[in-house]
């Protein structure tokens, strides 16, 4: 009986370990997408808002061509 469960130890150890491993990788995977999602949406507010105040201020008038003399 303890010999069956000593020599599935080696069996257990890998799936902890890579276990451990793959969960933190995807872990940090769905924390960075979030993130990029995150920036994305405030980038395309910001642009949004800049848009808006660059067609809310009124442009200076070019002044009118000299006329011939």
């Amino acid at each position: 009986m303890i010999e069956q469960f000593t020599t599935s130890f080696g069996w257990i150890e890998l799936i902890f370990f890579y276990g451990i491993a793959i969960g933190f990788g995807l872990w940090q995977a769905l924390k960075m997408r979030r993130e990029v999602r995150e920036m994305r949406a405030e980038r395309e507010a910001r642009e949004a808002q800049e848009a808006q105040e660059a067609q809310d201020t009124p442009k200076p008038k070019s002044p009118a061509p000299n006329p011939p003399e």
